[in-house]
């Protein structure tokens, strides 16, 4: 079988398809490979080859990590028509097979992919049993649960532009956390209308878990980190260089005060790490300051390199975090960026933060609320603190709303309340353009 993913072409890889195959391959002796379609593909090579490949086979494809992609989607459907059974998995596989809420009531929603697939995964693959795949149709729905074990054979990724290549994963992903700490908590927003629409006088309130245009916090919410037997074990089955694992990303929100023990365990087993790669919050860095202190000593003295690959500020002005639910100010993203230079002052290549070392940090902008003001503080927070230096992006994010998101909620409201519509681009919201208004 095999997995197609969305793929930027770099040496990386992705824990949720590679699982997923090595699952099927080691579990059902269902020989599966992962594909990662980077952008610009030629779609007639990779259907040639999909056709060789499966000459003889069962029929039966998946699909993961889709990101928007349209033509991805529009590949699915090519493949359907093929007479291949088609199976969705990894984040919003749900959410996405079934379709925007009130599709079959609004022509403008988005409605689903259920017409191009068979089955869609809900949850850890690792919980399948192989019934499900003679599914017909449907989803299979699956509780995550913090004993979860994951099993990765990093070694049958490939990559698709014009023709097949084998991927050397030089990076790979370590689960700790299912979903997010911050999205536990309920919450509430107001963001104000920033459209003339008639009917509609006051901001709408919505409801969120975490930041309002997460949709992965929607779609999974939080469950708690996994046993750490079980993150020390995919530490374990991590390729080497030079004696050491390659660097890995450590998927959880909340990452510093696991990573003492994660350490100490992996000495335990022999296992000599290189570098782990952080994607967290604000108020993680600002809580744990001298943990991180502690943490920067030991590997410094053990050579390892700690990244803070991503951080999510997304903002610089307090409005606009506001609106966005991130629970953070522009005096905490301040603070944690003090914190990060003087320790990159005292630690040097032991710790890398700066944007010129390969971190892309969030910065979401434009988004709808916008306006002079805002600009002005964002522009005036960057230019007094320096964040040019080592902290801004080359390019900033525009908010995308996913349909399934908490935004999406917000943007359906303001529909239900008004004559106006949104135009919809595949499973994203286009919040900028405005479809209907009579």
């Amino acid at each position: 079988m095999i997995i197609l993913t969305h793929h930027t072409g770099e040496l990386h890889g992705i824990l949720g398809a590679q699982s997923a195959a090595t699952f099927f391959t080691r579990k059902y002796g269902i020989d599966t490979i992962v594909v990662g379609v980077t952008r610009a593909f030629s779609k007639k090579n990779l259907l040639r080859f999909i056709e060789e490949h499966y000459s003889g086979k069962d029929r039966v494809i998946g699909f993961s990590h889709l990101c928007g992609r349209k033509d991805l989607i529009e590949l699915i459907a090519d493949i359907k028509a093929m007479g291949y059974t088609t199976i969705l998995g990894g984040p919003q596989a749900l959410v996405d097979y079934l379709g925007e809420k009130d599709h079959d009531r609004d022509g403008m929603r988005f409605k689903g992919l259920n017409s191009i697939i068979d089955i869609a995964i809900q949850g850890p693959v690792q919980k399948l049993y192989f019934d499900g795949l003679n599914q017909k149709k449907g989803v299979i729905s699956l509780k995550w649960e913090r004993d979860i074990e994951i099993d990765v054979d990093w070694s049958n990724m490939f990559l698709f532009q014009d023709d097949l290549k084998n991927l050397l994963v030089r990076k790979a992903q370590v689960l700790n956390s299912i979903g997010c700490l911050y999205a536990s908590k309920e919450a509430y927003v107001e963001p104000p209308i920033p459209w003339k629409v008639e009917g509609i006088t006051e901001a709408i309130r919505v409801s969120c878990y975490g930041c309002v245009f997460c949709d992965v916090a929607k779609d999974k919410g939080y469950k708690g980190n996994i046993k750490r037997v079980n993150v020390v074990s995919q530490i374990m089955s991590l390729p080497e260089e030079e004696g050491r694992k390659i660097p890995f990303e450590l998927i959880d929100e909340y990452p510093i005060i696991s990573l003492p023990k994660i350490v100490e365990d992996t000495e335990k087993e022999g296992i000599k790490l290189s570098r782990i790669d952080l994607v967290c919050r604000v108020d993680d860095i600002i809580r744990h300051k001298e943990a991180l202190h502690e943490i920067l000593k030991k590997f410094k003295d053990t050579g390892i390199t700690l990244c803070f690959s991503s951080i999510g500020f997304e903002s610089f002005n307090d409005r606009i975090l506001r609106y966005l639910n991130k629970g953070i100010t522009v005096h905490d993203i301040i603070t944690c960026v003090q914190i990060l230079r003087a320790l990159k002052d005292k630690f040097g290549e032991t710790l890398r933060y700066r944007t010129d070392e390969g971190a892309n940090h969030g910065f979401i902008h434009p988004t709808p609320w916008d306006d002079d003001d805002t600009e002005w503080e964002n522009k005036t927070n960057i230019a007094m603190h320096r964040l040019f230096d080592d902290i801004l992006p080359y390019h900033s994010v525009p908010l995308i709303i996913h349909h399934s998101s908490f935004l999406g909620d917000w943007i359906r409201m303001i529909e239900s309340r008004s004559k106006i519509k949104f135009k919809r681009d595949g499973t994203w919201i286009e919040w900028w353009n405005i479809y209907e208004n009579h």
